[in-house]
């Protein structure tokens, strides 16, 4: 099936679902395809069913995944299966990848975490500039350290509006934790508010159903809290590296701006889940 064209991202909720697709199938309009080696099957020739115009830009990708979502599913696209998709995001600036083929740049996901969620991208030929959008077709594969990347096939530029962009700064690709003073109007958990910016630190860790957190860390549990990116993986084949999870210590205050205050019943913990990247309170 050709990669063909989105325009643009679209609703996070609809581009999330696992859209696998076989690695090596014509690439659509607009885009280039880099000579097969390694993992990546040989690229067949196009069929009388491929519909390519030539001049068909907003045809890039047919059904694209958000770059973070391919990281919960990652069991679907590994390349040394023959299976990949096609993401939508947009290009940081490099990132390392020993052994990869092409040029290493981070792949930003524009719909959660304010730019903390990225993955390593492989792009072969040239490169846009960064801060373009983009439709990569490609797959998991495993760098020389281990590690995964996202090893591009072809690329194209996604049309369309861009999303929002996030009423918090943005932070660096990767779960790094950065540090600085909460915004003016910060609350503690204990009387946040929807929408608003809490502060808290870590009471118990996360165990995979989120952060139990309150004002400090040797306060009681508040809530119940959901960073960026934090969600089952697909079959619960969960393949993401320590690099890929926050990392968050107790005794160290922090704050993230998050969405609705839920609860079961009044007397009931919170369930928070956070709109921004934790950051550290200095």
């Amino acid at each position: 099936m050709a990669a063909a064209a989105v325009a643009g991202c679209g609703d996070k909720r609809t581009s999330d679902k696992a859209r696998t697709e076989p690695i090596g199938a014509p690439p659509g309009p607009g885009t280039s395809a880099p000579a097969p080696t390694g993992e990546l099957p040989p690229t067949p020739a196009a069929t009388d069913d491929d519909d390519d115009d030539g001049d068909d830009a907003e045809d890039v990708a047919t059904g694209t995944v958000a770059v973070w979502q391919a990281v919960i599913d990652r069991d679907r696209y590994l390349a040394r299966r023959g299976q990949g998709a096609v993401l939508a995001g947009r290009l940081g600036g490099e990132a390392i990848a020993p052994g990869a083929r092409g040029v290493i740049r981070w792949l930003v996901d524009e719909g959660e975490g304010n730019g903390a969620l990225a993955v390593r991208v492989a792009l072969p030929g040239a490169v846009p500039a960064e801060g373009a959008r983009l439709a990569v077709r490609g797959a998991w594969a495993l760098d020389n350290q281990r590690r995964w990347y996202w090893q591009a096939e072809s690329s194209a530029p996604l049309t369309g509006p861009a999303p929002p962009a996030p009423t918090d700064p943005p932070v660096p690709p990767g779960h790094q934790i950065t540090a600085g003073p909460a915004p003016a109007g910060a609350r503690p958990v204990s009387r946040g508010k929807d929408g608003g910016v809490i502060t808290f630190g870590v009471v118990r860790s996360s165990t995979g159903d989120g952060w139990l957190i309150g004002d400090d860390s040797f306060s009681p549990i508040i809530a119940t809290l959901r960073l960026p990116g934090e969600r089952p993986s697909y079959g619960g084949h969960d393949l993401r590296h320590d690099d890929e999870r926050w990392q968050l210590k107790r005794g160290v205050q922090y704050w993230v701006r998050v969405d609705r205050y839920r609860r079961k019943s009044p007397d009931a913990r919170a369930s928070l889940r956070a709109l921004t990247a934790p950051v550290k309170v200095p």
